[in-house]
């Protein structure tokens, strides 16, 4: 078996999923796990109601992207009922006078500015509004993404994702701590660069750097821009050296409006696995029960998601061989 970084879910990816195919209609939601969840929040609602939802985020937008969206995720009346992509974008290319290639290269800014309405449910009929008007500096984390690949009892690598508003002037660099070694490795070709250093007794920092659109030298992040930060962490040693890894957790010091955190499991399989939120080391749980317990789905993964954590509480999964 094998996991791709794909694996590491996020509501982006859900919303790129979305539009494919009959796009927006029930059968589909329902395997989009994260926008379902996203729409429905703590309640028990119909289609219909999360597709208002829906609906009202779309809304929201500037009208050339809103009617862009509407026609592709088939909620407009020229295209519903319309089950493949590329003639959606004929439909709306025709429309406005261009070719469905030019619709194509502008799905992604508006599938980006969809994500932030959805996210911070800033739209009309949101189940949740997360609005931060305590944040006068830092950072606002919109998704944060981590998958822990476990081979043989082993940790093999962490893959993770940060998607973020930087909300102060000229912001240098962010910073992710970790208890373990490691050496990171920015995504390839991506924005950023990391200076790791150790902190005694507690383990290291990784500093990572934003470059500029050169990438051949590093830049300030402005204030209301949003970033995307990606990177992978490997053992330091062989991994058969290292002894058989039983926890993965993550505690969020700035705010987090959606957080997935899962597991991947390559040959052995744990006897138990079970999950833990917002509570501080000394009180992790330390085996499964009927209200904590998971499962593993047909990849080998466990995961779960969050909504709105920050202050520094632990949440993660841990498991018994």
């Amino acid at each position: 078996m094998t996991l791709d970084r794909d694996d590491a879910e996020s509501l982006a990816q859900e919303l790129s999923w979305l539009r494919k195919n009959e796009g927006f209609i029930q059968r589909r939601l329902f395997k989009a796990a994260i926008v379902d969840e996203v729409l429905r929040g703590a309640n028990k609602d119909t289609f219909e109601r999360l597709k208002n939802r829906f609906l009202s985020a779309i809304y929201t937008l500037e009208q050339d992207e809103s009617e862009l969206l509407l026609d592709i995720f088939a909620l407009s009346p020229a295209t519903e009922g319309i089950a493949g992509l590329e003639q959606r974008r004929q439909i709306y290319g025709t429309k406005i006078g261009t070719s469905k290639f030019t619709v194509a290269s502008r799905e992604e800014p508006a599938l980006r500015h969809l994500h932030s309405r959805l996210v911070t449910g800033t739209y009309a009929q949101s189940p949740l509004v997360l609005h931060v008007p305590e944040m006068h500096g830092g950072i606002i984390y919109e998704a944060a993404s981590t998958l822990v690949i476990v081979e043989n009892r082993k940790w093999r690598e962490t893959r993770e994702y940060y998607r973020f508003a930087n909300m102060v002037d000229k912001l240098d660099y962010v910073t992710v701590s970790r208890s373990h070694d490691g050496w990171v490795n920015p995504q390839s070709g991506g924005d950023f660069k990391v200076n790791t250093r150790p902190v005694e007794g507690a383990g290291y920092n990784d500093h990572f750097w934003h470059l500029d659109k050169a990438r051949t030298k590093t830049e300030a992040m402005e204030r209301g821009q949003i970033y995307d930060l990606k990177f992978t962490v490997f053992p330091e040693q062989q991994i058969e050296e290292h002894a058989a890894l039983k926890l993965a957790s993550r505690a969020f010091h700035d705010k987090t409006l959606l957080a997935s955190i899962q597991v991947g499991f390559i040959g052995d399989k744990p006897r138990s696995i079970w999950k833990f939120e917002r509570v501080s080391p000394f009180a992790r749980p330390t085996k499964a029960n009927e209200y904590n317990i998971l499962g593993l789905d047909d990849r080998g993964i466990a995961g779960i998601r969050l909504r709105d954590v920050h202050g520094w509480l632990f949440s993660g999964i841990a498991w018994d061989w």
